[in-house]
């Protein structure tokens, strides 16, 4: 669904490059953006904790979690020089303590609970200033969060897996530099709602 919606993008820029190439950029001078940062509050922070099937103790009483962030690297590719479409991938890591009753005797214990986050989003951003020293654009993406957490209640350790929806609006972005610069991006989601971090561009 995601490449049938790009399609038309592609087709119409395709036909517009052989009508009239000179008012229209070429392919060759399309720009690949790489990318790498850090992103702050992500939607997870507010969604209270993740829910797993563990059994090593009942009646818990944990913390809200706490992160000290995601890192993330991504790619983007123009297809003109309004849209671009690429992919971001990234991790974060929750941790949340707390107490619960351990067995049989009801013996209580404390509890530790982790949960590692794998991100990964295929992205659309739509460029309404686009100059070789500064850029802004907004964008929207989708795709998937896999969560690997890991609870363990005095000396036992239990683990589980799961799926979760993972996506990201940005807002407003700016880019700043040529070849090399910086950006930083305000927005929600599974990332943050403050991304920034550093770029290298460069034409086919």
């Amino acid at each position: 669904m995601f490449f049938l919606f790009l399609s038309p993008f592609s087709y119409s820029q395709n036909d517009e490059i052989k009508v009239t190439t000179s008012t229209k950029t070429s392919q060759a001078k399309l720009c690949n953006d790489f990318y790498a940062g850090y992103g702050a509050l992500s939607i997870f922070y507010f969604t209270g904790n993740f829910n797993h099937s563990f059994n090593l103790a009942s009646n818990t009483t944990l913390q809200d979690p706490q992160s000290v962030g995601s890192v993330f690297i991504g790619y983007n590719r123009s297809l003109n020089r309004v849209v671009s479409t690429g992919f971001l991938f990234g991790f974060q890591n929750f941790h949340s303590s707390g107490e619960g009753q351990y067995g049989v005797s009801g013996t209580e214990v404390p509890i530790t609970v982790d949960d590692r986050l794998l991100m990964g989003i295929a992205r659309v951003t739509f460029c309404y200033l686009n100059n070789p020293v500064i850029r802004m654009y907004s964008g929207v993406g989708i795709g998937i969060t896999m969560d690997f957490g890991k609870e363990k209640a005095g000396a036992e350790s239990s683990s589980d897996r799961k799926l979760l929806p993972g996506g990201q609006i940005t807002l407003m972005g700016l880019r700043f530099g040529r070849s090399f610069g910086g950006f930083i991006e305000f927005g929600f989601g599974t990332y943050g709602i403050v991304n920034a971090g550093l770029s290298y561009k460069f034409a086919d």
